[in-house]
């Protein structure tokens, strides 16, 4: 019998990448720096002054690091559609 390493993390859609980082930006404050850019472990969010943080989707890997450091969750993983 073969070992499922999908159950090992989980949930099988967190690791195969079936949930996209979206910005919320109706829920963004856009009144400080965004501490979410600091926790993506490969610099896929920036922000230019105050403004909701864009994602690079190209270098984004939906890990969902940066999703726990914004706290009016503006920052989400959502299920593709």
């Amino acid at each position: 019998m073969a070992f499922n390493f999908m159950n090992l993390f989980g949930n099988a859609e967190k690791t195969t990448g079936a949930k996209t980082l979206v910005v919320k930006t109706e829920r963004c404050p856009q009144n400080h720096h965004c501490p979410a850019i600091q926790a993506c472990p490969v610099g896929a969010l920036s922000q230019k002054g105050f403004s909701a943080p864009v994602v690079d989707y190209e270098t984004c890997t939906s890990c969902g690091a940066c999703t726990r450091y914004c706290f009016p969750r503006a920052i989400v993983m959502e299920k593709q559609t």
